[in-house]
């Protein structure tokens, strides 16, 4: 059986439910801890967003069908290069999904107590990945339809707020609350940079599945376009409109910030339903980015970066192989991070998750940049522009990391040229990218 093609409305989606699905939820109260500032950092990260969209729609242009983040580094930037990026970008998602799923069954917990329980909550979290798996290893029609609900319930609750929140909006709310922090106005700007690029990872998925959409030439740069814009519109207006009626003291504070804003806004009854969309839109969430690993891993096995094991397909086209191991490395990692402080684990692993995610971005622009250079007529002012912001704004972000990301995040690169050199000991083979004919250009 031949798995069908997803359209412009599921592709779209998938971009933005994998950006939106966790980190739409979970950031205004760690945003809060630094005070409105973050509304600054908000914009930059849009921006910045916005212009490296723009690079992935460039390089699935120059690139052949069906490429993603891997072909896209390796056509600039070589075979090496490329692999890092593969190797680091599915270790970032796989991890990245992890925080996602304690974060849906932190807020299912509002209606289940028992899973306050740190092994409850752990346990519950690894039957939710184990369940979406296996989702996966079916037509990736269904994957799409699921995603358009889950998305749609996102939005929900977003809409809500960013539209009746006005309703009660106090200015002095954020005014009072601008700089909560005892550090320069500067590095707090800087580290909201790179926590609000959370809610942005996800922006390259259209690209990702370029090779399942029914008109990639057209719906991949609109899929792509459309869902960082749509992402970005909800995220300024529902975080300004949040910081405005909740006071600061109480947005830091609280676990499901969306909850409690919904509380405000319209009582008890609303917090419940913004609660239970919340549920539904980190698991679509979560949905669509073990999709996206599934994907990455598949395409580093065709290459020889991963053992074959990860490319076999069962009769949907779906690698489901890999789609079980690397479910086996989540749940073990669950279940390794079980303790009290699973706030502070979730946010160290996305961090390191962002820092991985922006050396990957940075290869991209780079890998961009080489191509642009290669053609006959070089490259134009307005992509150097474009690529020229996007590097910036990558740098900016892995400055706001922290020396302890950084540590952890760079030990994972170089274990993944350790994985390198031991796979490719010995090949003498040159790499198809000397001859442009045989690489990833078209």
């Amino acid at each position: 059986m031949v798995s069908g093609k997803l359209s412009l409305l599921p592709l779209t989606m998938l971009v933005t439910g994998n950006m939106m699905g966790a980190g739409i939820f979970l950031l205004p109260s760690s945003l809060a801890s630094y005070g409105s500032i973050t509304l600054l950092g908000w914009i930059v990260t849009v921006i910045g967003s916005v212009m490296l969209s723009l690079v992935f729609v460039r390089l699935g242009a120059d690139c052949k069908p069906g490429s993603g983040l891997y072909a896209f580094t390796r056509a600039g930037l070589g075979r090496y290069v490329g692999s890092q990026v593969v190797y680091g970008y599915w270790v970032a998602i796989w991890i990245g999904n992890i925080a996602v799923a304690l974060s849906g069954v932190g807020y299912l917990s509002y209606f289940f107590p028992v899973l306050t329980d740190q092994w409850m909550a752990s346990l519950a979290a690894i039957s939710v990945v184990w369940g979406l798996s296996l989702l996966n290893m079916t037509d990736i029609r269904i994957i799409g339809q699921f995603q358009v609900v889950t998305a749609s319930c996102m939005l929900v609750p977003v809409l809500l707020v960013s539209f009746l929140g006005w309703s009660l909006f106090d200015l002095e709310n954020i005014t009072q609350s601008f700089n909560v922090t005892d550090q320069p106005n500067r590095q707090v700007l800087s580290e909201s940079v790179t926590l609000t690029l959370w809610s942005f990872i996800g922006l390259e998925s259209a690209c990702n599945l370029s090779s399942h959409a029914k008109n990639p030439r057209r719906d991949v740069p609109f899929a792509t376009l459309l869902g960082t814009l749509l992402a970005a519109l909800f995220y300024i207006l529902s975080t300004t409109a949040m910081m405005g009626i909740v006071p600061n003291e109480v947005l830091q504070s609280s676990a499901a910030p969306f909850s409690v804003t919904a509380r405000y806004l319209l009582g008890d009854w609303a917090g419940e339903m913004v609660s239970a969309m919340a549920v539904i839109a980190c698991f679509g969430s979560l949905n669509g980015w073990i999709l996206m690993h599934s994907q990455v891993a598949r395409a580093a096995s065709a290459d020889g970066l991963l053992p074959q094991r990860f490319g076999i397909l069962n009769r949907y086209g779906s690698p489901w192989q890999g789609l079980l191991i690397t479910a086996i490395l989540m749940s073990a990692l669950v279940l390794l991070t079980v303790e009290p402080t699973v706030q502070k684990h979730f946010e160290f692993i996305v961090l390191i998750a962002v820092y991985i995610m922006l050396l990957a971005y940075l290869c991209a622009c780079l890998s961009c940049f080489q191509i642009q250079r290669r053609k006959s007529q070089g490259i134009s002012p307005t992509w150097l522009v474009i690529i020229l912001l996007s590097a910036c704004y990558c740098l900016l972000g892995i400055n706001g990391a922290g020396y302890s990301v950084l540590f952890y995040g760079t030990a994972l690169i170089i274990l993944g040229g350790a994985v390198y050199w031991f796979q490719h000991r010995g090949n003498k083979k040159p790499d198809p990218l000397e001859d442009p004919a045989h690489g990833y250009y078209k």
